[in-house]
């Protein structure tokens, strides 16, 4: 979930090279509703991004269409992992486009080079050059 649909296209394709899948697109009415488990209205624009061999898909909240589940949880990280060749490299590409370290610096977890890190809109993404294992 994202505040600004094409700030955060703009910021995956230039921190991790993504590219998009399908042109953003507005959902609403009774398919909206349904999908987002929220009647009354829901209305949201989304976009699927190719990450590698990845898919993720953006989604927005039009207005004050979001339901209350759309809200941050609290005391939790949800997130999702990206391999990357580089650790450093990402993340300097990250901080660039907008976002922001987690972590103070790059962790070694046994062989494997790690650091969390946030888009524009909180999202958070762990980097890390190798499988965890």
């Amino acid at each position: 979930m994202v505040g600004d649909l094409e700030r955060a296209v703009r910021f995956y394709g230039e921190a991790f090279g993504a590219s998009a899948l399908t042109l953003p697109v507005v959902l609403e009415g009774r398919a909206a509703e349904m999908v987002m488990g929220a009647p009354g209205g829901t209305r949201y624009s989304m976009c699927l991004l190719r990450l590698g061999t990845a898919v993720v898909e953006l989604f927005c909240f039009l207005g004050d269409s979001g339901p209350a589940w759309a809200r941050p949880p609290e005391g939790r990280l949800p997130h999702f992992g990206l391999q990357v060749e580089d650790v450093d490299d990402a993340l300097e590409r990250v901080e660039r486009a907008g976002g922001r370290r987690v972590f103070e610096r790059v962790e070694r977890w046994g062989q494997v080079r790690v650091v969390y890190v946030t888009d524009p809109d909180g999202n958070v993404i762990e980097l890390l050059d190798a499988p965890a294992e």
